[in-house]
């Protein structure tokens, strides 16, 4: 799988998921969309870090999704930790 077709599924994943917590469309989910502005919760935050972490074989620490409060920033960490592997 190349680099691009792995960010393309993490972002996918990424989105549909965001979209299914905060009850949003996925087309209204950019990569500059900002968590917390799209409503989520510290509690959504570990829930969706736990499943990062478990779909791509990775380890997140949750507060780290404040940090990296967009999704194309988040998207960045991700690729970090799955390029590290």
């Amino acid at each position: 799988m190349t680099e691009n077709t792995k960010r393309g599924e993490v972002a996918a994943f990424l989105t549909q998921r965001l979209a299914e917590i905060t009850k949003r469309d996925p087309s209204m989910i950019t990569g500059s969309s900002v968590f917390v502005d799209m409503g989520l919760q510290s509690i959504d935050a570990v829930l969706l870090c736990g499943e990062v972490e478990d779909k791509f074989d990775i380890e997140l620490d949750p507060a780290s999704i404040f940090e990296h409060d967009t999704l194309d920033s988040f998207l960045g960490l991700i690729d970090e930790r799955i390029a590290a592997q």
